[in-house]
């Protein structure tokens, strides 16, 4: 495996009240890279992955109570494929406004949806 330059800085940007978006091309080591970063770490972790129908229904038009729920006594919340859950942007300023200390890592692969699904209810929180 290639050792990416910057994966001692990311966890420079881990817990500061944003939520980390990673996105890029297809096939390029994301997730990869993703869960190399949180093997690293000592936090309770959360994963969905926005490929499986149930995941995208349920975090499709949530609320902060039924995240709060879900997420329980983790620290770390990681949605892959976040671009294939319908306003993913609503459900990530949730967290960021309403479950502070859960540090969210979302990532894709459709680098240009995930970014336009994202951009405006994330405005300062990303």
């Amino acid at each position: 495996m290639i050792v990416r330059e910057f994966s001692s800085n990311i966890k420079n940007w881990l817990f500061r009240g944003k939520i980390l978006i990673v996105f890029g091309p297809r096939q390029v080591g994301k997730t990869t890279f993703i869960e190399q970063l949180l093997g690293e770490l000592d936090k309770k972790i959360v994963r969905f992955n926005g490929d499986e129908a149930d995941i995208r229904e349920f975090l499709s038009d949530t609320t902060s109570a039924k995240l709060k729920r879900l997420v329980g006594s983790a620290n770390i919340v990681f949605i892959d494929e976040a671009q294939r859950i319908q306003n993913i942007g609503l459900t990530l300023k949730l967290f960021a406004d309403q479950i502070k200390d859960v540090q969210v890592i979302a990532s894709g692969s459709s680098s240009f949806e995930l970014a336009n699904r994202a951009n405006e209810p994330l405005t300062g929180r990303k």
